[in-house]
């Protein structure tokens, strides 16, 4: 047996690295998939008006809400609240004015589940509000049909558009667009186009003579827009801006 077994190992041959049998083509390895990048989308949630304003309530300086409790009447759907008014008036105990505004929708109110910078209620159950989310801002109008937000970014302490778009009270998330801001930057610095500009505002026509740059138009009009109390305004004077900086 022993002998047998040197016979065996006399006549094997010891493989050297160019005998190995298997190579790397002859092997059964996975193929290398090119993996697609996931681009990151920024997604906000919507929440209804109620259900947000209970939360944020308490940062807002300028209103408050009005705990109720009325037989028959769901106050999940009825929100009251107490607004400050801009008339400087008080009251015998030296409280600010305010008056109420009923919002008899809240539970489908929509609004973007985000912490508020500032909020403002107008009449006719509109109102504003103001956010920030990963550098860029967002001014959401809520209307009857819902809610039309504008996005914005900051130059020099300029909240100025870019774009807009619709929330619809059935809608459960907002995707936020990016835009350049040093493509703004630019655009700013650019002579204004004071024709176009007057068939955009037609009140520019007035002051037709002050303008040179385009911001020098922006200027005026988010000094215009900061005056005015109807959204319809505030939504024509971002669209101007978004169409004097395209």
């Amino acid at each position: 047996m022993n002998e047998n077994l040197s016979q065996m190992v006399k006549d094997s041959k010891i493989l050297s690295e160019d005998d190995v049998i298997f190579s790397e083509s002859n092997l059964d390895l996975p193929i290398e998939e090119e993996v697609e990048k996931v681009v990151e989308k920024n997604i906000i949630n919507i929440v209804p008006l109620f259900e947000w304003f209970n939360v944020n309530s308490d940062k807002f300086e300028n209103i408050n809400e009005v705990q109720m409790s009325i037989r028959g009447v769901d106050s999940r759907k009825t929100l009251i609240m107490a607004v400050k008014t801009n008339s400087g008036a008080k009251d015998e105990e030296g409280n600010d004015e305010r008056v109420l505004r009923l919002f008899d929708d809240a539970h489908i109110r929509p609004v973007l589940n985000l912490p508020a910078l500032d909020m403002q209620v107008y009449s006719n159950k509109n109102f504003k509000i103001l956010y920030e989310y990963n550098g860029v801002f967002i001014k959401c109008y809520g209307v009857r049909t819902g809610l039309i937000v504008s996005f914005c970014n900051e130059i020099d302490g300029k909240i100025i558009p870019y774009s807009v778009s619709r929330i619809r009270k059935k809608d459960t998330e907002l995707e936020v667009p990016i835009f350049d801001k040093e493509i703004v930057v630019q655009k700013l610095k650019e002579n204004a186009d004071v024709e176009v500009l007057q068939l955009l505002y037609k009140q520019s026509a007035k002051v037709i003579d002050q303008f040179s740059t385009n911001e020098s138009v922006v200027d005026w009009l988010l000094s215009k827009q900061s005056e005015v109390t109807d959204i319809s305004h505030h939504l024509q004077i971002d669209n101007v801006i978004i169409d004097m900086l395209k």
